[in-house]
């Protein structure tokens, strides 16, 4: 009997994973996200998984096109990009650290370099937590200048679950007149940053 205990506590350890952080409940996932009408009260809206791949594909599409459009726009504005090298240091040593699995960085090229990144874990709450200090690790502010403290003209990224389902993205777009960025979550808690 107590073989059999010590078998079964091992295949608990093993799926929980090797870190000791068990996957998180896939519920958050589907809780949704506030829909704010006039004279309403605010309910959660679902997204199902369709609805999440469309809307990752279609921020992605629009936030690429803004980056290239922009380079046609302001082509004489100068960002402080850091080294490929520094900025795939830095993505590996984030992954390692809030278990997450880089699935591609395309280095999109406008003018200069607008990092577009995707990762997938199954820790969804806890990389949106992470993810404000992630950024700034891979998109540091180096203060006034010519590039605006900014060090991409664009940086893009892109969180999935395991099903390859996008959960959250982050995006921003510095070169040009209207600078800014936004950010999506398929529910009220995956955002990373303040909304409302």
């Amino acid at each position: 009997m107590a073989a059999k205990c010590a078998a079964l506590a091992g295949l608990v350890l093993i799926a929980t994973g090797c870190n000791g952080h068990g996957r998180e409940s896939r519920a958050v996932l589907y809780e949704g996200v506030a829909l704010h009408h006039p004279g309403t009260t605010v309910a959660n809206h679902p997204v199902s998984d369709a609805a999440a791949r469309r809307r990752g594909a279609s921020i992605r599409k629009q936030w690429e096109r803004d980056v290239r459009g922009r380079a046609i726009e302001a082509p004489r504005e100068h960002f402080a990009n850091l080294s490929p090298d520094t900025l795939k240091n830095r993505l590996a040593e984030a992954a390692h650290n809030h278990d997450f699995q880089v699935v591609a960085v395309k280095p999109l090229r406008p003018k200069q370099l607008a990092p577009e990144i995707a990762v997938r874990t199954m820790h969804y709450r806890a990389l949106s937590r992470a993810l404000p200090g992630i950024l700034r690790s891979l998109d540091p502010h180096s203060g006034p200048s010519d590039t605006r403290g900014w060090s991409y003209e664009g940086f893009f990224f892109e969180a999935r679950d395991e099903r390859k389902v996008p959960f959250l993205v982050v995006d921003n777009a510095w070169r040009g007149q209207h600078k800014g960025g936004g950010q999506w979550a398929r529910s009220e808690r995956l955002f990373p940053f303040a909304h409302g």
